[in-house]
């Protein structure tokens, strides 16, 4: 029974791999994750400083991925003109490849977007709540 489960364990994911494998080969690029800012009026200066680094690391991870996208779509769309020099048959069709490129890249957009607005709301409500001391 266990010889049959551990076969079994093995067998299924072997099986499944090539399934798998061109949905993982769609893109290589990873979208960064979103960071949480901290609440202004409760954090303190070393949270918002560290906030201030996790929206700009966040922006420049962003612009790396969406060059990321870029830089795979106009790969693919060159691969997919090379095939059709050497097949006549095979036209170049990018046109969803470019709207599945677009759709990512103005999705991250409006993350960073959120992320420079929520920033900006901590910041402020940080400096409201710690107003500086009067000389």
């Amino acid at each position: 029974m266990k010889r049959a489960l551990l076969l079994l364990a093995i067998a299924v994911p072997a099986l499944s791999a090539p399934v798998l494998v061109p949905a993982l080969a769609q893109s290589a690029c990873m979208e960064p994750a979103v960071p949480t800012m901290p609440d202004g009026k409760t954090a303190a200066r070393a949270e918002i400083i560290a906030a201030a680094g996790m929206a700009k690391e966040f922006m420049s991870k962003s612009d790396e991925y969406q060059l990321c996208l870029n830089t795979e779509y106009e790969a693919a769309v060159n691969a997919m003109k090379a095939e059709a020099a050497k097949d006549k048959s095979k036209a170049v069709n990018a046109k969803q490849l470019n709207a599945d490129r677009e759709a990512k890249i103005v999705v991250n957009q409006k993350k960073k977007e959120e992320v420079g607005k929520a920033y900006t709301a901590s910041a402020t409500a940080f400096k409201q709540a710690n107003p500086p001391a009067a000389k």
